[in-house]
């Protein structure tokens, strides 16, 4: 057992802690926590918390929210055109196909990514969710289009706490 587990007792996440967010292309709050896809990890949840803020860092996602009592590092409502974490925004999000190909590669994305630390028996427990919003950068008012995450983000910021943290 991890000794940093005692210091750290309060990063445990409860099972019912919510993270909501408000996207203009979805009519209610969007509740991630019920999203998020659970990876399983070899490292000291401290450790990994760390890394979780380096990594984000890394891929370009700016952090906004932290807590790290809780475990949880956000990153709420932030924009980008084009390219997100080196490659292009549809192979991280899914927001429907037009003519000129995916609309994620040519609408403005407002994103929201969340990510929780928690322990689990001997394992710490990275959990991840990730949620964007479409606009037309034309300037045409368009109704926001609703972009659902394709698991491509989560899976490079896993990769790269896992690379990280040594777990």
């Amino acid at each position: 057992m991890y000794k940093s587990l005692l210091l750290l007792a309060g990063l445990s996440l409860p099972v019912s802690a919510q993270v909501r967010i408000n996207l203009a292309a979805w009519h209610e709050p969007v509740m991630l926590d019920s999203m998020r896809q659970a990876y399983r990890l070899n490292a000291p949840p401290d450790r990994v918390y760390q890394a979780v803020l380096r990594a984000f860092e890394d891929l370009g996602v700016p952090t906004g929210r932290t807590d790290n009592k809780a475990g949880i590092v956000g990153s709420e409502r932030f924009e980008r055109v084009n390219t997100l974490a080196g490659g292009p925004m549809s192979r991280s999000f899914s927001c429907g196909e037009g003519a000129a190909g995916p609309y994620a590669d040519q609408l403005r994305l407002e994103i929201a990514v969340v990510a929780w630390v928690s322990v689990e028996g001997d394992h710490t427990i990275l959990s991840l969710a990730s949620i964007a919003s479409g606009r037309d950068i034309s300037g045409v008012f368009r109704a926001p289009r609703p972009c659902v995450a394709t698991g491509a983000l989560e899976t490079k910021l896993y990769d790269r706490v896992k690379r990280l943290a040594g777990g």
